[in-house]
């Protein structure tokens, strides 16, 4: 793969989270942090912290902290899916 076919990765920590009664999104009382990076099929953008992103199952994840991935490293994490235009409260998570 040459470097035209290199694309820009970040690793993204998160939540698990679920809506409440009233539809927004609330972290998981159980929720432990964990980590996915963006692939190469990735959908959408990332923009602000607490924003909810969707695993390959369909779980939704809130972002609590961002990193940039050195390309030739990105297969240590597993890829997210697609960003949602939703966001959840993660004041308590992040540094």
């Amino acid at each position: 793969m040459g470097k035209k076919d290199q694309y820009e990765v970040h690793k993204f920590t998160g939540v698990p989270v679920e809506n409440d009664a009233s539809g927004k999104y609330v972290v998981k009382a159980d929720a432990k942090p964990n980590v996915w990076r963006t692939g190469k099929h990735s959908k959408g953008k990332f923009k602000v912290l607490g924003q909810v992103f969707l695993t390959e199952n369909n779980i939704p994840i809130a972002v609590i902290e961002v990193e940039p991935v050195p390309f030739k490293d990105r297969h240590g994490y597993t890829a997210m899916q697609r960003w949602t235009s939703e966001n959840a409260d993660v004041s308590a998570w992040v540094k």
